[in-house]
């Protein structure tokens, strides 16, 4: 059996936070859970803290007092996972559990079932699926991974699923230094792998539940701000 850490970056994730989906990790799989408070202003950093003191054999708490977004606080949880050189796979879910804990039970049963060195959620909308998108944000994402696979021609239809499990030579190879990005770090994730030759080492997981949370922060003042990290992304790789 793999063993297997989950990163979870919160930030201000107080009111979306939900304690039954980290239970339900905890009841229904083997994995560790790192709960990695990004600077929050609420009341999150206690929150987590108490339920990792009521679970301290398999859940963590990181504290990075100042908030310096997603990307970073991932990168630096994976990195801080990758140090304890305990876990055989590290993975990153959103705190708001858009992606059911039901689903990424799913994933980690997927790993142990196959030789993919990693593993990502895919939002496609197949049959009997149950798929709950907001419409700008599926035109925005779907813009989003067209031109990425234009340039970048990495074959991925979903980039930016916040579901993303990686072996632990995977992530070191991911995540070996910052990124240049905050909303599109995922981006930047596969095409470190594609250069080095281990992006068709994964697969792609096409989820059956999704459902987008209430508080995201994406909007479409944000679609902007991905426009302008698409241009960097094309200029530097």
């Amino acid at each position: 059996m793999q063993k297997i850490a989950i990163i979870i970056p919160c930030y201000n994730e107080e009111k979306r936070l939900q304690e039954k989906a980290l239970l339900h990790l905890l009841e229904h799989t083997t994995v560790d859970i790192f709960l990695a408070n990004d600077g929050s202003k609420d009341n999150t950093l206690p929150i987590i803290e108490k339920f990792s003191a009521l679970n301290s054999e398999r859940c963590f708490v990181f504290h990075y007092p100042q908030n310096q977004g997603k990307a970073n606080t991932v990168f630096k949880s994976v990195n801080e996972v990758l140090a304890k050189n305990e876990y055989d796979f590290i993975g990153y879910f959103d705190a708001d559990f858009s992606t059911p804990a039901s689903e990424i039970t799913r994933m980690t049963k997927e790993l142990n079932k196959n030789e993919a060195s990693f593993i990502f959620g895919s939002r496609v909308l197949l049959l009997n699926s149950n798929i709950q998108r907001k419409y700008y944000r599926h035109i925005i994402g779907r813009v989003i991974v067209t031109f990425i696979n234009l340039k970048f021609r990495l074959g991925i239809y979903d980039t930016q699923c916040g579901a993303k499990i990686f072996s632990k030579q995977t992530a070191a190879v991911a995540f070996n230094k910052e990124f240049s990005t905050s909303w599109l770090f995922d981006v930047e994730v596969f095409i470190r792998l594609r250069k080095e030759n281990l992006l068709l080492l994964g697969q792609e997981f096409p989820l059956k539940e999704w459902k987008d949370i209430e508080g995201s922060k994406l909007g479409f003042k944000t679609s902007f701000k991905i426009l302008k990290e698409l241009y960097l992304l094309i200029k530097k790789y």
